[in-house]
């Protein structure tokens, strides 16, 4: 699991986004997954912090706004359902949406245009039901931004951005939710320097790296994401 968190906080400086993609299915294995995304909220919640002085200027506000309106109303949806339900066929919708998406944009391209108010919102409403049900939902928004006329530093800053305040609104509601039991508390503090290194290399290698290897990164961290939540590969993974 420290491994684990070392490798999704080296993704989340890099990208801005992806770091449950790699945590999530280590901590899940383990401790389930409702420990696992208390546990990922608690550690990416303080540890953005240390990337948004970098990234704020770099955001696309204008976006923000009205997708996190959508992610409030969707959030506690997805938290519900968390606790409620079998999320296993949700993750198989989520996964196949997210890559017949991520298949979509690799094949007709980047839109100039920036989507629309109603578009806007909707995605932020998808983004928050995938947040609170599988803690997937920065993969919508990263390729919502990646669809767009958004440059490298503005799909990430836009992310890191977004996901502040939405963290808060995250975290409270999981706390409602009794998700934040003592194991999940004392992990996190194990957890959180292996990642917060992580965010550090990653944040560095954006600032070194080649600029053309962005989205290359960037598609193969979102179609990653959606392979390994498949709920077909959770005997060797989870």
């Amino acid at each position: 699991m420290l491994v684990a968190a070392l490798l999704a906080g080296t993704v989340r400086g890099y990208t801005g986004f992806g770091s449950a993609m790699i945590f999530m299915p280590v901590a899940g294995a383990y401790l389930g997954p409702k420990a696992a995304i208390g546990i990922m909220s608690i550690i990416d919640a303080v540890l953005q912090f240390a990337m948004l002085r970098s990234s704020w200027r770099h955001a696309r506000w204008g976006e923000i706004g009205p997708l996190f309106v959508g992610y409030v109303v969707g959030l506690p949806i997805g938290v519900w359902l968390l606790v409620t339900i079998d999320p296993t066929p949700v993750r198989w919708i989520t996964s196949a949406s997210i890559l017949l998406v991520l298949t979509a944009l690799l094949t007709v391209g980047r839109i100039e245009a920036s989507p629309g108010r109603v578009a806007t919102v909707s995605t932020g409403i998808v983004s928050g039901l995938i947040s609170g049900l599988a803690s997937l939902g920065g993969m919508v928004l990263s390729l919502f931004w990646l669809a767009g006329p958004s440059h490298n530093a503005g799909v990430r800053g836009s992310s890191v951005a977004f996901f502040v305040p939405a963290s808060v609104i995250s975290i409270s509601l999981l706390a409602l939710a009794g998700i934040y039991t003592s194991e999940v508390i004392r992990i996190a503090a194990w957890t959180i320097l292996p990642y917060g290194l992580g965010v550090g290399l990653g944040s560095l290698l954006f600032e070194k790296a080649s600029p053309r290897l962005f989205r290359p990164v960037a598609f193969a961290v979102i179609a990653a994401a959606a392979l390994t939540s498949l709920p077909m590969l959770d005997r060797l993974l989870r």
